[in-house]
């Protein structure tokens, strides 16, 4: 096999040899118990018409090239042809470490949660064009010690009891980590990536019923919450991660869920979007 011929191969057929078969088709989205980890749903998406993937448990996806280097276990094209041709099959569980488990096992010692005040921060939070009003009440302060030295960071809490932290130099979070709900009892829920952009979108249109993600790894997390609701709006990244999980939720919820994100395109984001708005 030469490589022209293998990444013309469909996704769909190469996992199907290799004893992988997909839980749901969703027209061209098929979704599979993920062959990189072992998992109780699906969350690994397979695009037929583009011929591409996407594992939201671990936010990585890519070519079929990609995928079989990780099944495989190979460190570059030509070794998995090789292995394809010989009918070397030897696979494997890579071990992943994804961002959020990254920070979730990250030591903060000496917690301490108080009213958001630091001038520091308060500087920081208006420079990305959020108001210190707006983020004192969603916000905190945080203080914290990693390694015999104390810092301190805007805190947003989650579902678990954990804390997003943002400052000027770091972007952390201190265990568990988990969606964040903030229920104002709406019909409609409108869905964030990370928190700056919760606090982007109240500065420019008010107060929502939202779910912050707090990483699109969570997004499994959220499809029973946003269940409840008869309409979800999506304020995600215009990347390929976000537009990957824009996805996942209109091939779960329907015609429920309604993706937002042309609204501030081509920007990156909602906080992006915002800071390049004239002053006013």
């Amino acid at each position: 096999m030469n490589l022209s011929d293998f990444k013309n191969t469909p996704i769909t057929s190469f996992l199907s040899s290799r004893g992988w078969e997909p839980e749901k088709k969703r027209g061209a989205q098929w979704w599979y118990k993920s062959p990189l980890r072992n998992e109780h749903g699906a969350s690994f998406k397979i695009d037929t018409n583009r011929n591409l993937w996407y594992d939201f448990g671990i936010g990585q996806g890519g070519t079929i090239v990609d995928l079989a280097m990780l099944l495989l276990g190979a460190s570059s094209v030509s070794e998995v042809l090789h292995k394809l041709d010989g009918s070397v099959y030897t696979p494997i569980q890579p071990t992943y470490t994804t961002k959020a488990k990254a920070e979730s096992n990250t030591p903060f010692e000496n917690v301490q949660v108080r009213e958001l005040s630091h001038t520091a921060l308060l500087k920081y939070i208006t420079s990305r064009g959020i108001s210190a009003e707006v983020v004192k009440a969603e916000c905190c302060e945080v203080h914290y010690e990693r390694c015999g030295k104390r810092y301190f960071a805007i805190g947003f809490k989650n579902n678990a009891g954990g804390y997003e932290l943002r400052n000027a130099y770091f972007k952390g979070c201190i265990a568990p980590k988990d969606i964040t709900l903030i229920n104002r009892q709406d019909t409609t829920c409108h869905v964030f990536e990370g928190f700056i952009d919760y606090l982007s979108y109240i500065m420019l249109k008010g107060q929502c019923t939202a779910i912050v993600l707090n990483s699109v790894v969570n997004l499994p997390h959220s499809l029973t919450a946003l269940d409840a609701y008869t309409k979800v709006v999506c304020h995600l990244d215009n990347d390929d991660a976000g537009r990957m999980a824009t996805q996942q939720l209109i091939a779960t919820l329907g015609n429920r869920c309604i993706d937002a994100s042309n609204e501030y395109a081509p920007h990156k984001d909602l906080n992006e979007f915002l800071m390049g708005l004239p002053m006013i």
